[in-house]
């Protein structure tokens, strides 16, 4: 095991702990008791698998023990901590290529600094309330890189120079000095500038020169610097007792916090006074310090979030393919608030509330799938999980997974924007979860709950599980870029299997009817002896939905084309069957009716409201059929696109 490497979730025996230190077991039994104080480190059951999110169940609320045959340690955090001289370095549990991860918790660490600054956050403190112990580590880092960003704090005071840069001080030039003259006019060649420089003696100045470098003293002794990628400074010899007291100190910096007012200093002056205010209460009380967290699952979503470039907060009118009519009323809603609310109701008296919490996916983003400006509706949910496959006797056993929970929440983001997808004419749905991994395995399964796949006329897909490289994640969120070609991280099968899911309730409903609608228009056609039965030819003998706009069709055709009958009689001959060709118009119109089919299919419910979009289709079905292409112009295009449009409102929409 390397030295002071451990990684998140795994199970450590005080024995490994402490080889891993290279400490006796009674200081490593006192160390894990300070850790476990301060929850960095719990003591859990051996049957808890390893890796998995812990509950309160799994827990063991017991001393540090040496001998616990039933109890293992394990390290609920991602970060470095000091304590007492000694580092800890905790990594997150996908790491499973090596046990010296020098690299890849340099890029952690800086991942975690980017996202504390951006919440705004500096830990001075660890614990809570009286157990509240003094962050030095954390204060020390944000000093030096203050510094390095900024430079040292400087207070300025005017000089009085001769013939330097600054304002010329006439009256001082005048009196103090001897003048030329020529031509009855004086010529100053001394003249009195005044300019504003640093002071060098400052006491605040060499105060914060002290105290960086007693700050990158302490870190280099814990080989910290390294790992953090910050240079040491030696900017004094100075020690702070040089200063005087504390206490003369921090009324030196209190006074001086009170008459500076540029922010910046202000809050530097403030970070140094909690430094020195704590130095005497370190050297009393245990040292204990921390850069990290025990929620690396936020910083996950946060790295997937800025990355793929979430959508949730943009207003509806900003999205592609504009505001359907449905969603007009609801265009400056963001994605976020158009999800249905629980509505909570009294009986006696009769109120009700909906201003209540309601769903709240992680990712939605809505991108360029294809040429032919299609749009992709993705629901992703950054999972910070590691799951795994283990084998057994005779199966397999899933490990590290998401609860149950998550997996219904998932399905039902999809539900929660179902409608929106299929009325603004989306063409793909995607829902998935991303885990980090080493290396990216984008098509790695999924997660079905099949009594989820159909609710009431709505069709989810299962829930595709995506691992991404969590280092190639983490550079581009350090680098403050955005995933342009998403497709390149993401699974095709995925875009596949639910190319035509945001239609399903369409879709359920179309089959639903069509069986019904297939027999109503045979029983219309065979009530029409006089006329004979349709002629159907072969490819679209079994395609219901073919059949029903050839059915449409044929009567236009009939009207068009001078002697095409496409009827038999009853004992089977044709009527007319040489004229015109009517045999090869039936085929041809058959095409026609499954191309027709095919492209309705692949159209939204705003495409199919539209007459001129169907129009269009009408007439690229009719492309290249030689015979009857002259129906796709005048009245027969009329009649043909009342006649489609009218059947798409029957059993498409």
């Amino acid at each position: 095991m390397a030295k002071g490497f451990f990684r998140e979730l795994k199970h450590y025996t005080l024995h490994s702990i402490s080889k891993a230190l290279s400490k006796d077991i009674e200081e490593t039994r006192r160390l894990v008791g300070i850790l476990k104080k301060y929850g960095v480190v719990k003591a859990v059951k051996k049957s808890k698998p390893e890796f998995e999110d812990l509950s309160n169940q799994d827990i063991v609320l017991t001393d540090v023990t040496e001998n616990a045959t039933d109890v293992d340690y394990v390290f609920d955090y991602v970060g470095v901590v000091l304590l007492e001289g000694h580092v800890f370095k905790c990594y997150p549990k996908y790491i499973l290529s090596t046990n010296d991860p020098i690299q890849e918790l340099k890029k952690v660490l800086r991942v975690i600094k980017k996202y504390n600054s951006n919440e705004q956050l500096v830990y001075l403190y660890n614990g809570e309330d009286d157990n509240k112990i003094f962050n030095r580590l954390a204060v020390s880092l944000h000093l030096l890189e203050e510094y390095f960003m900024y430079g040292i704090y400087t207070n300025q005071h005017e000089i009085i120079e001769t013939n330097r840069e600054g304002e010329i001080l006439w009256n001082r030039t005048i009196d103090e000095t001897f003048a030329v003259i020529q031509n009855n006019r004086p010529y100053y060649v001394e003249l009195q500038t005044q300019n504003v420089v640093d002071n060098d003696m400052d006491f605040f100045k060499q105060l914060h020169e002290c105290v960086l470098t007693q700050c990158s003293a302490e870190l280099k002794n814990t080989v910290l610097l390294q790992l953090f990628d910050i240079a040491g400074v030696e900017l004094t010899d100075c020690p702070l007792v040089d200063f005087g007291d504390i206490d003369y100190i921090l009324y030196r910096l209190q006074r001086e916090i009170q008459v500076q007012y540029v922010t910046r200093k202000q809050n530097l002056l403030k970070t140094l006074y909690t430094y020195i205010a704590n130095v005497k209460t370190d050297r009393d009380d245990i040292s204990f310090s921390l850069y990290g967290t025990n929620n690396f699952n936020l910083v996950w979503e946060k790295v997937c979030a800025d990355n793929f470039g979430s959508v949730l907060d943009e207003k509806v009118r900003e999205l592609p393919l504009g505001v359907s009519p449905e969603y007009e009323t609801k265009k400056n809603d963001t994605l976020r608030n158009i999800i249905d609310r629980p509505v909570w109701h009294r009986k006696n008296p009769l109120v009700s509330d909906s201003h209540v919490d309601t769903l709240r996916p992680d990712i939605i983003c809505i991108y360029q799938c294809n040429e032919q400006m299609d749009y992709c509706f993705g629901i992703y949910d950054a999972k910070y999980y590691r799951i795994d496959f283990v084998q057994q006797t005779a199966s397999w056993k899933v490990t590290g997974q998401p609860g149950v929970g998550d997996v219904t929440k998932q399905y039902l983001y999809q539900l929660a924007y179902d409608d929106f997808i299929t009325k603004q004419g989306y063409k793909y749905v995607q829902n998935m979860l991303f885990c980090p991994q080493e290396e990216a395995e984008p098509d790695y399964g999924y997660v079905e709950m099949k009594m989820l796949h159909t609710v009431g006329v709505k069709n989810l897909e299962n829930i595709a599980v995506v691992k991404l490289s969590a280092d190639e994640m983490y550079d581009i969120y350090l680098a403050n870029q955005k995933i342009e070609n998403i497709s390149k991280y993401i699974p095709q099968v995925g875009q596949k299997r639910v190319l035509s899911q945001n239609f399903a309730n369409r879709m359920m409903t179309y089959l639903k009817r069509i069986n019904q609608f297939s027999r109503v228009a045979e029983e219309k056609l065979e009530m029409k002896e006089d006329r004979g039965k349709l002629i159907y030819p072969n490819q679209i003998k079994r395609e219901l939905g073919a059949k029903i706009i050839y059915d449409a069709i044929c009567p236009i055709a009939s009207v068009a084309f001078y002697g095409f009958d496409p009827y038999e009689k009853a004992n089977g001959t044709m009527v007319a069957e040489d004229i015109g060709n009517s045999y090869s118009k039936c085929d041809q119109i058959a095409d026609v009716a499954l191309k027709i089919e095919s492209m309705i299919k692949e159209l939204s419910e705003q495409e199919l409201k539209d007459e001129a979009v169907v129009r269009v289709v009408l007439k690229n079905c009719f492309e290249g059929m030689y015979d009857i292409n002259s129906m796709a112009e005048g009245k027969s295009m009329e009649k043909l696109t009342d006649g489609i449009m009218e059947l798409i409102m029957e059993l498409y929409l």
